[in-house]
């Protein structure tokens, strides 16, 4: 560990700062200069769009549920 303490820090004299795969927004802007669009929605639609996203998950999650649940019976099944 004290090898670590003892490191001195490397500094690169030649990095002049240029970006070499810049990240691009879906239009090809710089995502730091694109505008930001958003969509003012009240307390009450932001639940609804909530409960909503739950209710359309609920039915593939209680198939993976009933999925391990028979993968458990049959393995209870065949051990006793």
């Amino acid at each position: 560990m004290s090898k670590n303490k003892n490191k001195p820090k490397v500094v690169y004299k030649e990095d002049d700062g240029r970006t070499l795969y810049p990240v691009l927004g879906k239009d090809g802007k710089p995502v730091s200069e694109q505008k930001k669009n958003s969509v003012k929605v009240s307390r009450k639609e932001k639940r609804a769009m909530i409960c909503a996203a739950y209710k359309a998950a609920l039915p593939a999650f209680l198939c993976i549920v009933a999925g391990f649940g028979v993968v458990f019976a049959l393995l209870y099944l065949m051990l006793i």
